[in-house]
């Protein structure tokens, strides 16, 4: 049976720092790349179509507080870190609840 598929408590000290060590390599690795990455401003037409969503719904997360609108006046701009940011909280919501 590999390590991968042994429940934590009967793992040895030594397995138990090689798990916790390459799961934090790999947090580390992701949240790197996320620092690193460039960001780019979308309109509410570019958000929708990256979250998957219409357009409404966009306007429905800003008045919800889940995504900061950096636009002035009536524009609509989204940045890719806020939908980085609320892909994640999505994708953290859905993996509490399985």
């Amino acid at each position: 049976m590999k390590i991968q598929e042994r429940p934590i408590y009967q793992l040895d000290s030594d397995q138990l720092e090689w798990v916790l060590t390459t799961m934090l390599d790999k947090k580390f690795d992701e949240l790197l790349q996320r620092i690193n990455m460039p960001e780019v401003i979308y309109t509410r037409d570019e958000a929708a179509k990256t979250l998957g969503v219409r357009p409404n719904t966009v306007s429905s997360y800003i008045d919800q507080g889940l995504l900061i609108n950096k636009g002035v006046g009536r524009k609509i701009l989204i940045s890719s870190k806020e939908i980085d940011r609320l892909l994640n909280k999505k994708q953290v919501s859905f993996n509490q609840a399985a």
